[in-house]
């Protein structure tokens, strides 16, 4: 048997059960994990409350949990790439990766560095892809201003880090508590306010903004327009995230996850863990990530 969280109908945290299923075998192009961590992410609430409904349509009883690392202990009979007992992180394409056990494509894993930390590799696809995505996509590149608004966000934290990584200068957009982090990774804060104040609080800091990422849902057209920034170098995350874990996601997310991953082992970029919590107090887990809660992911241990 292995034991999963599933839910059955849309509601809060308190919808959430752990329950033993019957376990599966892998089959030829899959690979059998032993879940060691696992991320609680943002997506996977407003999923579970319904609003993901009409986008991404769902059936009852539904699973949670978009990412995991862990140890592999089966593979299927075409499976090449990876053998019993490697250490591995990726996603689950059916959201099964709050489990303690899981079973996924061979192509939805890549090989865990030793150096990375269970918390962090089982926490680092969906919002270090999405963010990798986001700076990708908008063409940051040396010498360029990046404004990242919710700059202290799961998504937020690493997009500063990868423009930052790109030679870019960062304007962070995040309450004050936050702003030590912002300025200890070489990024520059302002606190949040309107579109206007909030351009004109940028434009005194950094004299013009070139790149504008949103990870709160923010009136971002509106505030690209107050900064003088164009469209296509204006990005919100919140569409990009939910479609990498709900719909079909990057095409070559598995190769930038090795990369992030890679980056993570080198000590280039960082993935703030805020808790853990073992599967069973998963109600927990979700209820503290949906309240403000210090800085970081949280994540189900297994």
């Amino acid at each position: 048997m292995s034991r999963v969280v599933r839910f059955e109908r849309w509601g809060g945290p308190d919808v959430l059960r752990v329950v033993d299923v019957p376990a599966r075998r892998p089959g030829p192009d899959e690979v059998q994990v032993t879940v060691r961590a696992s991320g609680v992410t943002a997506g996977e609430s407003a999923a579970r409350e319904g609003a993901l409904a009409e986008l991404y349509p769902r059936a009852f009883p539904a699973s949670t949990g978009s990412e995991f690392a862990g140890v592999v202990t089966d593979v299927g009979a075409r499976v090449r790439r990876f053998t019993v007992g490697d250490e591995v992180l990726g996603w689950s394409p059916d959201q099964g990766g709050h489990a303690d056990v899981v079973v996924v494509p061979e192509g939805s894993l890549v090989t865990k560095p030793a150096a990375v930390s269970w918390e962090v590799a089982g926490a680092l696809y969906v919002a270090g892809v999405t963010a990798w995505t986001c700076v990708e996509s908008t063409g940051v590149r040396d010498g360029d201003v990046v404004l990242v608004v919710g700059a202290a966000s799961d998504v937020g934290t690493l997009a500063v880090q990868l423009a930052r990584l790109c030679g870019a200068g960062v304007v962070g957009v995040a309450e004050e508590v936050h702003h030590e982090w912002l300025h200890a990774h070489g990024a520059d804060a302002v606190a949040p306010a309107d579109a206007g104040a909030l351009a004109r609080a940028v434009h005194g800091r950094a004299g013009r903004v070139d790149v504008v990422l949103d990870t709160t849902g923010a009136d971002v057209e509106h505030l690209a327009e107050a900064l003088g920034v164009s469209a296509q170098r204006c990005v919100a995350t919140l569409p990009l995230e939910a479609d990498l874990e709900f719909g079909q996601g990057a095409p070559s997310r598995g190769e930038v996850l090795t990369e992030l991953v890679e980056l993570v082992a080198t000590g280039r970029l960082h993935v703030p863990i805020a808790g853990s919590f073992p599967l069973d107090a998963v109600v927990e887990a979700f209820a503290t990530a949906e309240r403000p809660h210090r800085q970081g992911r949280i994540v189900l241990l297994p």
